[in-house]
């Protein structure tokens, strides 16, 4: 497992740097001002990647992103049909792992929006009912 050092405090740097592990692809690209969550392939995200999760278990598409200003903070899920995966936003707070967002419900394309301050967040995907694969993507100031 390769391990970053995180030395620029730069949003969009930091999470390239953090997502040149998982997919060199993803760091090329830049984010994008937050667009207003619509139910979508989530294609229209700044950061999207895709993977494959078994019910009862949760994929953590990214490990973890870095807000560098307080702004809206976009994410997307599209899951198989007929099954139910949630998703959720965190926020590594001083306390710990914060859940801050999620979007649940029967629908195969899930959305959330949520007005973030600077720190470290992450989106997690939570197969409770079916397994299959998902796209995932997110946006952030």
């Amino acid at each position: 497992m390769r391990r970053h050092r995180l030395i620029a405090a730069a949003g969009a740097a930091v999470f390239a740097t953090c997502l040149a592990t998982a997919s060199p692809a993803l760091a090329a690209q830049a984010p994008t001002v937050a667009p207003t969550p619509t139910a979508t392939d989530c294609t229209d995200q700044a950061f999207t990647t895709s993977g494959r999760v078994v019910e009862g278990r949760t994929a953590i598409p990214w490990n973890y992103f870095i807000v560098a200003q307080a702004g809206t903070i976009t994410a997307c899920l599209d899951g198989p049909d007929g099954a139910d995966f949630d998703l959720v936003l965190r926020h590594f707070a001083t306390g710990g792992l914060k859940t801050v967002a999620t979007s649940s419900g029967d629908e195969d394309v899930k959305t959330l929006s949520y007005e973030g301050v600077p720190g470290a967040y992450r989106v997690e995907l939570v197969a409770t009912a079916g397994s299959g694969t998902y796209t995932a993507g997110v946006t952030f100031p």
